[in-house]
Order: C-alpha cells, then structure tokens, then sequence
C-alpha cells in the first residue's frame, strides 16, 4: 500500500512484514536500556566525584566568596613577619575571588576597595617576598629595592615605611574595614585582620569598643597572628575570642594552595572523563537509536 501524506505526518512508516522487524525491536529495545543504565551509572559517578574534591578553606573568609584584608605594616613588623604576610596575601591572590585591603599602624587608609580582584594583590607581593639569598660578595641584598650593599636588617623594607612609623592601633584599621562594608553596603563581608598583634596599650579600649561594634552587625573576624609574643595573644584572645585567631594547622592548609595552584586542589581528571563519557554516550545514543515506529498495512 502507497504511503499517504498522512500516514508519513503520523510518523510512522507502514509496511507489510511487521513481524519481520519484532527481532529488530526487541534488540533496539535492550540497547536502548542498557545504554540507559549506564548513563545512569555515569552520572552517579560523576556525583560522587564532584562530592569527593572536598575544596579547601583558601579565602579566610567567611563565604570563600570574598572580604576584607586588614594587614598591619607598623615598624614591629619585621622580614619574619613580612614572609608569614606574603605567603596569605599569595595565597589569597591565587583564589580568583574579591577582595578589599586595608592598611595600618596607628592610622589606616583603604589601598584596594571591596570587590576587587584578587588577582590585583600580586604588584603588592615583591615587597613582602622572603629576602634573596648572599650576593657574591657575601652581602645580603635584603628587600625589593633595598641595594646590594646596604646592611641588612629586621625591619621591613617597603614603600610605606616612611608612612607608617608609628605604633600598632588594631582598632585603627578594624574601624577603616567596617566603615568600607557600610559604606558599600556588603554586610555579607567578613574581615581577615595579618598582625603580630602588638598593640599599642593606648588602644584597647578603642579596640574592645571596635570589636563590640563587630559582634552587634554581625561582622564575622578572622585574625592570622605573625608571629605575636605570647603574651600579646593571649590578651589578643581574651579580647577577641579564642575562635578569632587562625590556627597553625589551618593556615597550612589554605595556603597549601600556593602549591598547588587551585583553588579546589588538583585538576578533576577522573571527573572529566566520566562527565565527557556520559556526553559521548549521549550524542550516540542520540545518533543512532532514534524511535524507529511501523504500523501494519492496510
């Protein structure tokens, strides 16, 4: 029988021998399932992988989605403390997110505002780079900038030192911080204090009143202590809370990533393959196992 318009707009083809193709049906159909199942299975495993990167805690903050860098540049801060601050400030500058930075000693002014890439720390990070090793002479050339011959020193060396000669006034650069969150209306933000915690005893009535002011808009403090004598972090603690301070163990982990380069570790190979397998299987499936549909003659 001719095959009307009709009939072919239905999307069947009509033939004769229906029987004849029941085999064909019957093996479309188990491929069909099986391919099924193991797309299944493939986007089972490509859940499980995707759950196992377990990403680090690299930006300190809060959300890993971005805050604010307080970091202290007063004259206690010395090379030691300058190569605990350029490994976080690298660190932070490898995670692609945003950030704003403050800086201080006992004054403070915002050097980057909020929401900017973090990419844009890197210029910032030859200043706080571990000194080079002897030159030929014997002599330690010390800091970016510093010349060769000059006798090397504990102080840190950089383009605010003749800025910030003063003392440390945490609560300074803490007040500079919050004001930039109300200011661009992001309470959302946290904010990551780089400090030796060396504070001046003039300033802690300011910083209690600072830290008050925290806790009631809920702005969430992270401190990465460099290198604090002891005593400043305890007093440190007591003021702040004992969970405020950055342990050792965590630091190694974020910044672990100065290593490796990625923000959730190594690059998810096997992930890959499973999520291009499950397309491959797809595009096949697409390709070659499209509803072939008959109805008998009449």
């Amino acid at each position: 029988m001719i095959a009307t318009p009709e009939r072919l707009r239905a999307g069947r083809i009509p033939t004769t021998t229906p029987r004849e193709l029941e085999s064909a049906r019957r093996r479309t159909t188990v491929v069909r399932v099986g391919l099924a199942l193991l797309a299944v299975g493939l986007l089972g495993g490509a859940v499980l992988l995707a759950r196992s990167l377990a990403p680090l805690p690299t930006s300190y903050f809060a959300t890993g989605s971005g805050g604010i860098v307080v970091l202290d540049l007063s004259t206690s801060v010395d090379q030691q403390k300058a190569q605990r601050a350029h490994r976080v400030l690298k660190t932070l500058s490898e995670t692609e997110g945003r950030v704003g930075l403050v800086v201080f000693s006992d004054s403070a002014y915002e050097m980057l505002p909020p929401d900017t890439r973090s990419e844009e720390l890197r210029p910032l990070l030859p200043f706080f780079a571990p000194a080079p090793g002897p030159s030929p002479d014997g002599r330690r050339s010390g800091f970016p900038g510093r010349p060769s011959g000059r006798r090397p020193s504990t102080q840190l060396d950089s383009p605010w030192s003749e800025t910030f000669r003063g003392g440390t006034r945490i609560s300074t650069g803490l007040a500079e911080a919050r004001k930039m969150i109300e200011r661009d209306g992001r309470p959302g933000l946290s904010v990551t204090l780089l400090s030796d915690l060396d504070n001046s005893g003039f300033d802690t009535s300011a910083l209690i009143e600072e830290l008050t002011t925290y806790a009631r808009e809920g702005i969430r403090l992270r401190v990465i202590p460099l290198f604090p004598q002891p005593e400043d972090r305890d007093l440190f603690a007591q003021i702040a809370g004992k969970d405020t301070l950055v342990e050792r163990a965590e630091l190694l982990r974020n910044t672990d990533v100065e290593e490796r380069q990625s923000l959730v570790g190594s690059f998810p190979a096997a992930l890959v393959a499973v999520v291009a397998a499950l397309l491959l299987l797809l595009a096949v499936a697409e390709r070659w196992l499209g509803r072939l549909e008959w109805s008998a003659a009449r």
